[in-house]
């Protein structure tokens, strides 16, 4: 967990350089959730809250966007705003890395050297899940 720890603080560190200009920022893609986890997790120009900031990773999250689905992964790995859970911490990880998440397989591979099979296999399984209830929630009807 020591990884996960350097990995979350080098993140929380990006954090306060890519708030600075939001505006201009090269992550067009980014979902209006996205920042507001990432606004919401440093108290920049909000009170700092944990939870909310998880709640809004889980929207961008289920949204398709990787790096919110890499932050609520490491929240949940860390126990961070949400409760510790290491196989939600999991599935989000691998659909983040799914995603090309850059970041996310190191948080993944350190995060897996503490779990035993049986919760390896449910974090996939969960991951599975949440993919297809995204999926099923896109489809046209």
């Amino acid at each position: 967990m020591k990884k996960l720890l350097s990995i979350a603080f080098f993140i929380t560190l990006s954090f306060g350089f890519a708030l600075d200009d939001l505006n201009r920022s090269s992550e067009t893609d980014s979902p209006d959730e996205y920042w507001l986890g990432i606004a919401y997790a440093n108290g920049i120009n909000v009170e700092q809250n944990k939870t909310t900031a998880a709640m809004f990773f889980k929207i961008g999250g289920l949204l398709g966007h990787g790096p919110s689905q890499r932050n609520l992964g490491i929240m949940h790995g860390l126990g961070d705003g949400v409760e510790m859970d290491y196989i939600q911490a999991f599935a989000w990880l691998l659909i983040a890395q799914i995603n090309k998440d850059t970041v996310a397989p190191l948080a993944l591979e350190d995060l897996a050297e503490d779990m035993n099979a049986s919760e390896i296999s449910a974090g996939r399984e969960l991951a599975s899940d949440i993919l297809s209830a995204v999926i099923a929630s896109r489809e046209i009807k």
